[in-house]
């Protein structure tokens, strides 16, 4: 696993609320985002976790009563819907009981989440995390039972109701139940891992094209218009069925890479008997073809409350991603599919065998070896772009730069540029990455940004 690796709440279960408190409380409810230290099994381990939680109380006790005076934290409670004539008295008794430093509840914490607490309250960015820290005890203080009586002496009974509200809004502690379509199933996950070009969507793809009702969820709206142009033609075959020798297979296409010794699977102008009627979703668009029972999406549009006999969720690792990492944690825990493949890379594992053991479906794990060479140049281009030869790709990150350096390239080497970047439409993106697969285009080098990453095969 490499680097933090981050489970991602759906950003779904906020939405009860307005769009002021909808943002703020992704934002400051308990941070069940932040990456988890490995902890020892250790005996020591208790005794560990028993000196966190006074630090965690004496860092607190210090903090609170500034933090309770900030305009901001005011501002943000208010906006809460904490009236202002209750606000600071409401503030008062929270850090009266804070100095006493049993209220935040850290003797009851796991060592795991003690571990992740301190860890975030003491780096380097520690004001922000001890915000969001108190911001989210002041709510569990607030609906504590046992502090009941301080909290009705000082705030009416509609302001604690809707703090109970709020508090019960941002508690992830039971994610998967949100899910009941989802949960009624016993599901089988079949993880594909591998690097690029090791062939792991491969029969993911194929077992889609052979289902009755089956999705397809991607990063990017490209993919998800690739796959439903291949569908509708018929260039995925469906599993079970073999190419014949008189097809022409397309070796271009970033679906199939060709395991020596099996039948190539995706074929360059595709074949009636093999089309799947196919609906596209992403949000940009929508194309809904008559009788399709298939649907290829971007994961955000991808449907939860419908069953499927397949879905594929592919890019799998995206789960950590800090912007869109909900919609992966939401498409695993809540897709109702009898078989969900999820296709990425092997740093996702971790996370996906945790999923699994709360959601009790079955995983297998299916790992792949990249079938073609990946070898690192010896030297750089050392910024002299008159040593790009044919057939290189050139990768920026920005629109002006890639049509700054489309010009560059082209004056200084006499060769043509194609390009590739995200917001690019679909059918100009195809035709680009088309032009610089054939050698007899006149189209030597690619400018692109990172989104060739996700599902362009050079």
């Amino acid at each position: 696993m490499q680097g933090p690796f981050r489970l991602l709440i759906p950003k779904r279960q906020c939405l009860i609320f307005s769009i002021h408190q909808k943002n703020t409380l992704r934002k400051y409810s308990t941070n069940l985002t932040s990456p988890i230290p490995k902890l020892s099994t250790s005996p020591n381990t208790s005794s560990r976790a028993t000196e966190k939680a006074k630090e965690l109380v004496r860092l607190f006790r210090r903090e609170a009563p500034s933090w309770a005076t900030k305009v901001g934290v005011r501002q943000r409670l208010l906006r809460f819907g904490i009236p202002q004539h209750e606000l600071s008295d409401l503030l008062a008794a929270f850090v009266r009981d804070v100095k006493k430093g049993d209220t935040l509840g850290f003797g009851e914490k796991t060592p795991a989440q003690l571990a992740r607490l301190s860890c975030h309250t003491t780096s380097a960015s520690n004001k922000l995390s001890i915000d969001q820290a108190l911001t989210s005890s002041l709510y569990t203080w607030a609906t504590d039972p046992c502090h009941q009586k301080t909290v009705e002496d000082t705030v009416s009974r509609d302001t604690l109701d809707r703090m109970t509200r709020l508090r019960t809004a941002v508690d992830f502690r039971r994610i998967a139940d949100s899910f009941p379509l989802a949960r009624k199933m016993r599901r089988k996950l079949i993880l594909h891992v591998g690097p690029t070009n090791s062939g792991k969507t491969h029969t993911a793809l194929r077992t889609l094209a052979a289902a009755r009702v089956g999705a397809y969820g991607g990063p990017l709206r490209l993919l998800a218009h690739e796959i439903y142009e291949r569908l509708n033609t018929g260039q995925i075959v469906p599993l079970g069925a073999e190419t014949a020798d008189n097809y022409e297979v397309d070796e271009s296409s970033n679906l199939d890479v060709h395991v020596p010794g099996t039948p190539r699977a995706v074929l360059k102008h595709g074949n009636v008997l093999f089309a799947r009627p196919c609906s596209l979703l992403t949000g940009d668009e929508m194309r809904h073809v008559d009788g399709a029972t298939l649907y290829s999406c971007t994961v955000e549009m991808l449907s939860l409350d419908k069953r499927y006999d397949v879905v594929v969720i592919d890019e799998i690792q995206m789960i950590a991603d800090s912007q869109r990492g909900p919609a992966w944690t939401a498409a695993v825990l809540g897709t109702a599919a009898e078989e969900v493949h999820l296709c990425g890379e092997e740093r996702a594992v971790p996370t996906i065998e945790a999923l699994a053991k709360i959601t009790g479906d079955e995983l297998i794990v299916n790992r792949y070896q990249r079938l073609s060479p990946l070898e690192i140049a010896p030297r750089s281009l050392e910024r002299d772009l008159t040593r790009i030869r044919k057939g290189d790709c050139i990768v920026t990150f920005s629109r002006t730069n890639i049509f700054n350096l489309k010009k560059d390239i082209e004056e200084k080497t006499g060769l043509r540029c194609a390009v590739v970047y995200g917001r690019l439409p679909p059918e100009i993106r195809a035709e680009q990455a088309a032009l610089f697969n054939d050698p007899n285009s006149g189209f030597d080098v690619l400018v692109a940004s990172d989104a060739i990453g996700m599902g362009l095969n050079l």
